[in-house]
């Protein structure tokens, strides 16, 4: 890969793909409310978690780092990857109606064919709504604080953030059975953070994804 790269760039994963410690992070988290919120009400619980692949755009500084390393003739492929999990309470007064709270993160990674890499990294944790308008379509958003976990494969000094905010809108099949299944949707995410350097990161992308889901259905 050239020397002329970008300076502010990050890496998150999952296995090789997610940072192993923002993602231990990240599960204790999420397993922490999912019992705490189960123990609340398990006769309202909802609960989905999946993982999604698609297209992203990242900016530092309103430069978009795809276009950067175009600009610079390194030969690279690209590829982004979201995490989520949503635990919450629902139906509420027997309207398909449920209120979430939810983790998830986000990784756009640019490697080249030496397996060099950058990535950007997005995080967010904060309230969500989830609507049925027909029993087999969901619609969700949520809205909350992001911070940014910066890696990259070369011996660089990655730019941390400084906090900002993120959100996600979603739409999705439901193939779930009486409270068990599936969901298979699309899924936009927007995250804004300053870095320590001052500068920000803009990261977006849209995905297709799947998600284990377990909810309780409108009674009769």
């Amino acid at each position: 890969m050239k020397q002329n790269r970008p300076k502010y760039l990050i890496f998150f994963g999952f296995s090789r793909f997610f940072c192993v410690g923002s993602v231990k992070k990240f599960l204790a988290l999420g397993t922490l409310f999912t019992i705490v919120l189960f123990s609340v009400h398990a006769q309202g619980f909802y609960f989905d978690a999946g993982l999604g692949i698609g297209g992203a755009r990242t900016e530092i500084d309103g430069i978009d780092m795809s276009d950067a390393f175009t600009a610079a003739g390194v030969d690279f492929t690209e590829v982004w990857v979201d995490l989520a999990l949503k635990a919450g309470y629902g139906p509420i007064a027997n309207m398909p109606l449920y209120i979430v709270g939810t983790i998830g993160g986000l990784g756009h990674r640019l490697e080249d064919y030496n397996s060099d890499y950058y990535q950007f990294n997005s995080y967010i944790i904060g309230p969500g709504v989830i609507f049925y308008p027909i029993s087999f379509i969901q619609l969700a958003g949520s809205i909350g604080y992001s911070f940014t976990r910066n890696q990259t494969s070369l011996p660089l000094v990655m730019a941390e953030g400084k906090g900002g905010f993120a959100g996600d809108i979603s739409a999705a099949f439901d193939f779930s059975g009486r409270n068990h299944g599936w969901l298979l949707g699309l899924k936009y995410f927007r995250a804004v953070n300053t870095l320590e350097t001052g500068a920000e990161q803009n990261s977006s992308g849209v995905s297709v994804f799947v998600r284990y889901i377990f909810k309780h259905r409108i009674r009769a």
